[in-house]
Order: structure tokens, then sequence, then C-alpha cells
């Protein structure tokens, strides 16, 4: 005898959206694609901004003591902004790039 909770179950039209098959096309794949690697690319260049500017004021407070520069009081180091934006530039710039080369090779070998 079998369960009634299996024979309802297989009655049942499969109305969730993830129980039907999708079809995709190829370009609706590469759409897919496209989008989740702008996702990525925008998350990536934010992240890599913050932290290389962090890298770069890290950076500047090792050349503030190597020179002995007196940095105003409340500031970090001497010049610290400008260290601070040429890594926000460097790393927005880096960490996409690699990120995006990386997804890119992935899918070329996955193909």
């Amino acid at each position: 005898m079998t369960d009634s909770r299996d024979s309802r179950s297989s009655q049942r039209p499969n109305t969730h959206p993830a129980d039907v098959p999708r079809v995709s096309t190829s370009a609706s794949a590469d759409d897919d694609r496209r989008m989740a690697r702008i996702g990525v690319g925008c998350f990536t260049t934010f992240i890599g901004a913050i932290s290389g500017a962090m890298i770069g004021v890290l950076i500047a407070v090792a050349v503030t003591f190597g020179t002995r520069c007196q940095p105003l009081d409340g500031l970090p180091a001497c010049n610290w902004h400008i260290f601070a934006g040429w890594g926000a530039l460097a790393g927005g710039l880096t960490l996409p790039t690699v990120v995006l080369w990386r997804l890119r090779r992935r899918d070329d070998a996955a193909a």
C-alpha cells in the first residue's frame, strides 16, 4: 500500500518557480553573465578603493616615520591624503581587473 501523502504530492502540479525547469537560451545566459560581471565589477571597485586607501595611509605612516615629518595633531601621517588617493585609485583598478579576469578564465574553462 502506498502512502496517501506520496500520491497527493505526485498529483499536485509544479507551481513553485524553483520546480519549473528553465529553458535557457544562449542569449539570456550571456545577458545573465554580463549583468553578474557588472555587479561584481562595481562591488569590487568599491571594496578595492577602500582597501587601497587604507594601504596607502599605512605607507604614508611608514614614510612619515622614515622622514621624521611631524604630522598635524589628529592626523595619522604627513600628506596622508595623497597616499590614500593614489592607493584608492590603484585598488579600485586592480581588484576588479583581477576578479573579472579570474571569472572569465573560469567561464572559459567550463565551456
